[in-house]
């Protein structure tokens, strides 16, 4: 039995981290932004579970303390914007957020789906698919590490945050060293470089996540990391203009897919996110960009 299972092909879980851990332009990582919120609404069971339907590799969600302390996926310091109810989420409890039903992307109520749990999504996403957890980057990691380690996820969710190296340390000590950490290299870094260089002679993430307002300054970023070099993927964001120089799921999809997902795959993106899950994978399945290696 103990021969059987240790013969077992890896989940494709472990199959996408191996991907995120050694990066290349044959294999491209589609991250779903909130999940697939035009399916669904965002950051719900439902949207997560159509990402995985459709093949998604990441799903970035993002998450809030309550006032009892549950981390609950919620993008907004308000309950306001996504469900039927009011208030912020760390003055809620947790059983006045499960009162709520959430609302779809077009701000209809609905009737049956509530606000998940931290627990909830890593329960139905375990052995399926990688989460990119987002807000809890300086706040809530001991919180959402417990969680993951009470349900034997810590290696399918990746952390993220835009403070420096030493900071995470002073706040998060050797916790650091049992959690993925993917840190930001955005302009707002005071001294990029330096930020950069402090994380590779520390933690040595294996992705970095990127943002870049001209075209000329993914180069300039790339040039001056020398990330590729030193063999890190890199995750862009075709969210909106700012974050991609304009490169965006809308540009691809009222000029073609070559004029954005293109483009940042030709400056070596190795992971996009997307509003546009389907298409994407579509795009790149059209490029065979998305082969999946089977390893013993």
């Amino acid at each position: 039995m103990g021969q059987q299972a240790h013969n077992l092909s890896p989940s494709r879980a472990e199959q996408i981290l191996a991907h995120l851990k050694n990066p290349s332009d044959t294999y491209i990582v589609v991250v779903s932004h909130r999940g697939d919120w035009r399916y669904a609404p965002e950051n719900s069971l439902a949207a997560i579970q159509h990402c995985i339907a459709m093949g998604v590799d990441v799903i970035e969600l993002d998450f809030r303390l309550t006032k009892d302390g549950h981390l609950v996926a919620m993008h907004d310091q308000t309950v306001d914007r996504t469900t039927n109810g009011s208030g912020k989420v760390s003055e809620l409890t947790l059983a006045e957020i499960k009162s709520l039903r959430l609302k779809n992307a077009a701000g209809v109520r609905h009737s049956r789906q509530q606000v998940p749990t931290l627990e909830e999504v890593m329960e139905l996403v375990k052995g399926k698919v990688m989460v990119n957890l987002d807000k809890t980057e300086s706040k809530w990691v001991r919180e959402a590490y417990q969680t993951l380690k009470k349900t034997g996820t810590v290696d399918h969710a990746i952390f993220k945050g835009n403070d420096d190296v030493k900071t995470m340390r002073e706040k998060y000590g050797k916790l650091m060293d049992s959690i993925i950490y993917m840190p930001k290299l955005w302009p707002e870094n005071a001294d990029v470089v330096e930020f950069h260089n402090a994380y590779e002679k520390d933690l040595n993430p294996f992705y970095y996540e990127t943002i870049f307002d001209t075209e000329d300054a993914l180069p300039l970023l790339l040039a001056k990391t020398r990330m590729k070099k030193d063999g890190d993927g890199f995750l862009a964001i075709a969210l909106w203009d700012e974050l991609c120089a304009g490169r965006t799921d809308e540009k691809a999809l009222l000029e073609g897919a070559d004029s954005s997902w293109g483009w940042l795959l030709e400056q070596g993106a190795n992971a996009i996110m997307t509003d546009r899950p389907q298409e994407l994978i579509t795009y790149l399945e059209e490029r065979q960009l998305r082969t999946f290696e089977q390893k013993p």
